[in-house]
């Protein structure tokens, strides 16, 4: 008889270059923020090339060398995307401003002199639009039974009870 031997390999991760994928969602409109990675990335320290990208060919932000560039940006973004850096904290950000449906999907933002490639899946969803039922109610004084010149309208939505006088 051989005695058994169990052997585990446990290949490392790579987690400082690949993040895992995240999900944001954000409404149509609106503004989402997108991280580009949980490690620090000081801009000023190294000039360091950051891209972002769509759903792999849409060219969303870059600065290259520590220097912003939108010279290569996909015209959809122009105006609607900026990048943020927290300067103590040495993170670095996508702003989306003006969320339409078709920016949804994954965007990328690599980092080749770090090694970093962070993935963020956006959700862009329709606002939402509440349904009202009115009620009007003319109010009269109290004990006289006169009216008063105001109505009360209760606007009853899905969600609760809002009070509003005219």
């Amino acid at each position: 008889m051989y005695p058994r031997f169990c052997f585990i390999f446990v290949l490392p991760l790579l987690t400082d270059a690949v993040s895992l994928h995240q999900v944001v969602e954000g409404v149509k409109g609106d503004s989402v923020t997108l991280k580009c990675s949980d490690r620090k990335i000081f801009l000023e320290d190294k000039h360091p090339t950051v891209h972002w990208r769509h759903n792999d060919i849409r060219n969303v932000f870059d600065i290259i060398r520590g220097k912003v560039s939108i010279k290569e940006q996909d015209p959809a973004y122009k105006n609607r995307a900026d990048v943020l850096h927290e300067e103590l904290k040495g993170h670095v950000f996508l702003k989306l401003t003006d969320l339409q449906l078709s920016d949804e999907g994954t965007y990328l933002c690599f980092v080749p002199a770090l090694g970093i490639f962070h993935s963020t899946q956006l959700v862009v969803k329709e606002p939402t639009v509440h349904k009202y039922e009115a009620i009007l109610v003319r109010v009269r004084s109290h004990g006289t039974g006169t009216r008063l010149s105001r109505t009360l309208h209760l606007l009853i939505p899905l969600s609760g009870l809002i009070l509003h006088f005219i």
